[in-house]
């Protein structure tokens, strides 16, 4: 039923109804369905369909990843990129996803100070965690904050590693060819 929530959201989000789908997301959330609460989270922020609530849709966020995690059957802390890299299966397939676009997006509340106070560094912690998981959003994100010395100490080197890991999966930003300069051939794992 939960599930079914979801779908009936994302087909209303699609059609233009964003307070219908708004509405479908929240009570898929209310059933704790990872999904429904990473989409209502995500409504919340950016006021689809209801009014902005940035600190709502930040705790919605963090619920969807932790319940992501709990999913993930033995997978205590979302800190452990390894162990989740390595599990497999449709089930846990669909969980890693949940769990590395909501990890994401706590990047991105950290990065704007949305809904909680500004804080680049953390905002990194997350990126890393979700680029390591394969997130090419979080890769690019997380480029650009060692491009420009956002949260971190400036590092071209890695910079490069995770434009390209992006690159790799579709994402490019114009004027990232130096990227593909030789001296950073070997950045990129």
């Amino acid at each position: 039923m939960d599930e079914q929530l979801v779908q009936l959201g994302i087909k209303c989000h699609e059609a233009g109804d964003l307070e219908q789908a708004t509405n479908y997301f929240k009570r898929a959330a209310e059933m704790s369905n990872p999904n429904g609460m990473f989409l209502y989270g995500i409504s919340l922020r950016h006021g689809w369909g209801c009014s902005p609530q940035p600190t709502a849709a930040f705790r919605y966020l963090q619920k969807a990843a932790e319940s992501a995690v709990v999913d993930l059957n033995g997978v205590n802390s979302i800190t452990n990129v390894g162990a989740i890299n390595q599990m497999s299966g449709p089930g846990v397939t669909v969980a890693k996803k949940e769990l590395v676009l909501a990890i994401h997006e706590l990047g991105v509340c950290f990065r704007h100070g949305w809904g909680v106070p500004k804080n680049k560094q953390t905002a990194v912690y997350y990126f890393e965690l979700a680029a390591n998981m394969g997130d090419p959003d979080a890769q690019n994100d997380l480029g650009f904050c060692y491009y420009h010395g956002e949260g971190v100490k400036r590092d071209l080197y890695k910079a490069a590693k995770y434009y390209r890991m992006a690159h790799k999966q579709g994402v490019s930003v114009v004027g990232n060819s130096w990227i593909f300069k030789k001296k950073y051939d070997g950045c990129d794992a």
